[in-house]
């Protein structure tokens, strides 16, 4: 009779975590098809105008210099300064992760789970919803205008008196940055944690990740995904007041989360920095003359973006477009009918041969 019991309350766990949204990984992890020089993969926001060259000789000599026998302590603590150093913000004021996803799950766990609230936008990065859910928390999501501007009013309004509000800035998938005060504007005026995901700030015109000096409510979240062309590496960082950073370092993230390895290659492309620059400058061009190809095409609406990414609505498309172009090894995000007419997708902008080829087949295909 235990023995059944057991099993009962076994299937009756697996079942409620069969109920949980499943994460969607980009098309390329279901078709089976390696990565290839052929393949062209806008699918994941990847940075392609970092050299590969740049971040393939970080890593051979961060191999070289690191002692995988001991704990990256040494490589926390040099890291951690340096970077404190490049943002103008005291290192205790820095936690890193496992990418920011990572982050994300902690603040969370540590503020909203169990029947806790957690406030977003619409659209707005998935994970958001997607981690409030395994921690049993109340998911809330806010629409954004028309114009995909935020409601500020609204969504205090919506937030209560109580909760975490995760602002993405520039927002996924929509590509826009919404302005300083209607983001200081929330955080002066709620109760709770604002978290305000920054993960494509360098690609945009401003940064808040200083104010959390002024807002003890205020938690900014980066990643070296994007910026720094590791996300193989899996590397995210918030910066937030000492207090809620160091309970969240010592309290709720597991130790040594980061590998040394990744450390100590982060840290040599910070020493690279005035390269990375040049090379989200190219990115930025690349962007606006993608922008433009993208908006010729008649039935295709492209959006302006502040990110790595544009957002386009293609008229008169179900979502069969995307598999027709993965059909011939081009891979582009789904986002699904957030417009009343058509299908949107999110596209990465990637280097120039590959953006010029992916408006080749759109203009055959559309």
């Amino acid at each position: 009779m235990k023995r059944k019991d057991s099993k009962t309350w076994l299937r009756n766990r697996l079942n409620k975590l069969r109920m949980l949204e499943p994460y969607t990984f980009p098309e390329l992890w279901s078709s089976g098809v390696w990565y290839s020089e052929s393949l062209i993969k806008l699918d994941a926001n990847e940075n392609y105008f970092i050299p590969k060259e740049l971040v393939s000789r970080a890593l051979q000599e961060a191999v070289s210099e690191v002692d995988l026998r001991f704990y990256p302590v040494a490589e926390y603590k040099q890291f951690t300064e340096a970077l404190a150093e490049r943002l103008n913000v005291p290192p205790e004021y820095i936690v890193l992760g496992s990418g920011s996803s990572q982050l994300i799950d902690a603040i969370i766990y540590s503020f909203a789970k169990r029947n806790g609230k957690v406030i977003s936008l619409k659209p707005s990065f998935s994970l958001y919803r997607m981690r409030a859910s395994v921690h049993d928390a109340k998911f809330v999501e806010v629409p954004l205008n028309d114009d995909f501007s935020m409601d500020s009013e609204n969504v205090l309004k919506v937030a209560g008196n109580s909760g975490v509000i995760f602002i993405c800035s520039p927002n996924n998938p929509t590509g826009n940055q919404f302005s300083q005060k209607s983001v200081l504007d929330i955080v002066e005026s709620f109760p709770g944690l604002v978290v305000l995901d920054e993960a494509y700030a360098d690609f945009a015109d401003f940064s808040l990740i200083t104010k959390v000096v002024e807002y003890n409510n205020l938690v900014i979240l980066r990643s070296f995904s994007k910026t720094y062309g590791l996300a193989g590496g899996r590397l995210g960082y918030l910066v937030a007041n000492a207090e809620l950073a160091e309970l969240l370092r010592s309290r709720v993230l597991r130790p040594y989360s980061v590998s040394s390895v990744t450390l100590r290659v982060a840290l040599k492309l910070l020493e690279n920095y005035d390269t990375i620059l040049r090379c989200i400058e190219k990115l930025k061009e690349e962007r606006r003359v993608f922008y433009q190809k993208l908006n010729d095409i008649n039935g295709v609406k492209a959006f302006d973006s502040k990110a790595n990414f544009v957002l386009v609505n293609v008229l008169n498309d179900d979502g069969s477009l995307g598999d027709k172009l993965a059909s011939r090894r081009i891979y582009i995000r789904k986002v699904g009918k957030i417009f009343s007419e058509g299908f949107a997708y999110r596209i990465t902008v990637g280097l120039p041969e590959m953006n010029n080829a992916l408006i080749e087949e759109l203009k055959m295909l559309i």
